[in-house]
């Protein structure tokens, strides 16, 4: 239906002087004693007055069909030119440059104000009024406001913000940052990022267009929208934290969990050792990393009953700090790694827990700068993973695996806050959000007033907790001791299957998981990488204790196994009933895991996936969700 149609909608109905329209009746005569022929003139009478206000009425409405159709291709041209120009500071990293973005400002603001202007008149008002597609009239004003508000009030304090911690100087010498210019930025970003967020949160609550010439400019804003929220929530996140988490207010010590996620547990990997990051006023030390031995025997177990059920086989988990990235929930993990090391020789105090792993460390080193090995072996950007997942595991003897580890990571950590600038913060921040969200990296802090900066922002994750923004967890235990899973490949489909009368949402999911070991690897491979000695699975053979998890809210049922994998059954752990089921996955084999899952009522948002890291930065998850 186009805008003309709507003109003829109600071409019987009388319209005032303001074009509202007005359902004629005619009122009963009291008169009923006049004659057949005069009624016979009253009705010819009233026949013809309504035949005149009709055809008045339908010549009038076609007029404002007309002008609101051709203002309506306006108000297009100008939101399709500011969302142009959009595009060129849709990544934050391109508001570095003062002169591009002072450059498509005034532009952008005439394009967006006279679109605003357009759709805030009074025709456009009446038109809101039209049955069904009065919805895409409120979302066509609603867009042009929110558009006009970004590009005059969010957009400009944003740039100004920026290029007033780019102009200022945050390297203070090696590994010491001036906190000043960050805490002067604080409150800029916090405002900016309160607009945005409002701005972001207006154009969602707007009705679902029908119309695609309205739906796709609308869908373009919500995603570029989307995109530029985000990374600024990222931003202002770390600008808020990181004076206090650098020691503005006195000194800060965090324990840093390296994994390796070759031998798989729920959030990482195994715990490979344990390292300390300390900060007094900016001034930043990485200390040595101590070997998973020196920690084994302390405390003992760590899990509960429910835990211990759990991962009581194939392979009884001892739970000492091998074990700790087991719990889903890093809040468990996060705990247990501080008492742990506050009863081992290097006891501190303890304001967090940095969990990294090789994948992060990858991408620190893509930032700041290659590490060279003493054998001259270079790690990049785009090596350093594969090294230390696998590669170290076939040339580094097992004695001297810990020394190399701890050289990497101590040496990647030392450059990320070497020679810091405001345009290397801004790719940390950003980067920093991407790996905890694919749990490669976690930030937690045990000081309430700045937990909402750290695990409340998403930077250390559990398993799924939230209602509104949906997941499904699944999450990998190797079971054969090894390094099997470099070669474990998985891939997960999740398709929206339909839309629920209560709210809530249906979805299929699919997963699998593939060994990809290649025979050369199988013939040559060492016990330490391919496992078998332990009697559980034979070696090159991962045999995998899998959780899964519904939404917060929700709920998984129809599970269908296919592959050398048992059916999941539903167990209680930790306040949750995940599901759980063990796969052995020979050679070149592969088991897949299919069932539906149905959100919450108060579901907002598509499900995704929250998963066991793997060796890569792809989380290999492909989502269709066009089903209506």
């Amino acid at each position: 239906m186009s805008f003309d149609d709507y003109a003829f909608s109600h071409k019987h109905d009388e319209r005032d002087e303001h074009g509202i329209v007005h359902h004629r009746r005619e009122d009963s005569n009291p008169h009923h004693h006049r004659n057949h022929r005069h009624r016979s003139h009253t009705a010819r009478n009233v026949s013809l007055t309504v035949v005149a206000i009709a055809i008045i009425a339908i010549a009038v409405a076609a007029l404002l069909g007309v002008k609101l159709y051709k203002q309506a291709q306006e108000v297009k041209y100008e939101e399709s030119q500011a969302l142009a120009l959009l595009s060129n500071v849709q990544n934050v990293s391109q508001l570095n440059n003062a002169a591009a973005v002072s450059a498509i400002l005034p532009k952008l603001q005439a394009h967006t104000a006279k679109a605003a202007d357009i759709a805030n008149g009074s025709l456009w008002k009446l038109a809101t009024h039209v049955p069904v597609y009065g919805d895409d009239i409120t979302t066509v004003r609603g867009m042009t406001q929110t558009m006009n508000s970004f590009a005059t009030q969010a957009l400009p304090q944003l740039s100004k913000t920026m290029q007033t911690m780019l102009g200022s100087k945050l390297s203070s010498g090696n590994r010491q940052i001036n906190v000043q210019p960050i805490i002067d930025a604080q409150s800029g970003f916090s405002e900016v990022n309160k607009d945005i967020q409002s701005d972001l949160d207006q154009l969602k609550w707007l009705p679902e267009p029908h119309l695609a010439e309205v739906k796709q400019p609308y869908d373009l804003a919500v995603q570029q929208f989307t995109a530029v929220s985000n990374q600024i929530d990222q931003i202002n996140n770390l600008i808020q934290v990181m004076p206090k988490f650098l020691g503005s207010g006195g000194t800060r010590t965090y324990v840093i969990m390296a994994q390796t996620t070759s031998e798989a547990r729920s959030s990482g990997g195994l715990v490979g050792s344990l390292g300390s990051f300390t900060a007094n006023n900016g001034s930043i030390s990485v200390g040595s990393f101590h070997p998973n031995a020196e920690f084994i025997n302390l405390g003992g177990s760590h899990a509960n009953a429910q835990e211990e059920e759990v991962f009581k086989s194939p392979l009884d988990f001892s739970f000492d700090i091998r074990d700790l990235a087991a719990f889903p929930d890093f809040s468990r993990t996060a705990e247990t790694v501080k008492s742990v090391w506050q009863v081992s020789k290097y006891k501190t105090s303890v304001d967090g827990i940095m969990g990294i792993d090789p994948v992060f460390v990858q991408e620190m080193i893509g930032i700041s700068g290659n590490v060279t090995l003493p054998t001259g072996q270079v790690l990049t950007g785009s090596n350093t993973a594969q090294f230390m997942l696998n590669g170290i595991y076939k040339d580094v003897p097992v004695s001297e695996q810990d020394a190399y580890f701890s050289y990497v990571a101590s040496a990647a950590m030392n450059n990320v806050f070497s020679n810091m600038t405001a345009t290397k913060m801004i790719k940390i921040a950003q980067s920093f959000s991407s790996l905890a969200n694919q749990r490669h990296l976690y930030l937690y802090s045990f000081h309430s007033d700045e937990a909402k900066y750290f695990q409340g922002a998403g930077l250390a994750k559990n398993a799924p907790n939230s209602e509104t923004d949906p997941e499904t967890g699944i999450y990998l235990n190797e079971n054969n001791p090894s390094k099997l899973d470099w070669y474990v490949h998985r891939k997960t489909v999740i398709t929206r299957t339909s839309y629920n009368q209560n709210g809530s949402q249906t979805y299929h999911v699919a997963f699998t998981a593939t060994n990809t070991i290649p025979s050369a690897d199988l013939a040559s491979g060492n016990t330490y990488i391919l496992g078998g000695t332990g009697n559980i699975g034979a070696p090159g053979t991962p045999v995998e204790r899998i959780l899964f998890y519904a939404p917060q809210g929700g709920s998984i049922r129809n599970f269908s196994v296919s592959g050398n994998a048992e059916q999941p059954t539903q167990v209680s752990m930790d306040g949750k009933k995940p599901w759980t089921s063990v796969a052995t996955i020979a050679p070149g084999k592969s088991v897949t895991y299919s069932y539906d899952v149905t959100t919450s009522i108060n579901a907002t948002s598509d499900l995704t996936l929250d998963q066991t890291p793997m060796g890569w930065l792809d989380p290999e998850v492909t989502y269709k969700t066009d089903t209506k």
